[in-house]
């Protein structure tokens, strides 16, 4: 016989506190990346670049895919 008995309903409130749980750390991740958006989207596109460095060729094959991906869409990417 075990010593700790749960009651019928604790499996509902244990859903509930995961899932306020859940709600709180979406909200304080979310408010992380508000605050620090711009500087980690900096970070981020500075660490690429230094390890992809985009040549001249790139830059064309780059701009041939975007117009590629855009025109089944009707749009056509500014240049």
């Amino acid at each position: 016989m075990s010593m700790f008995r749960s009651s019928p309903g604790r499996g509902g409130q244990s859903f509930i506190e995961y899932a306020l749980l859940l709600i709180l750390v979406s909200i304080v991740l979310l408010s992380i990346l508000l605050i620090l958006g711009n500087d980690l989207r900096t970070l981020i596109s500075d660490i690429l670049q230094r390890w992809f460095p985009a040549t001249e060729e790139a830059s064309q094959e780059l701009q041939i895919l975007s117009l590629a991906l855009a025109l089944p869409f009707g749009r056509v990417p500014k240049t």
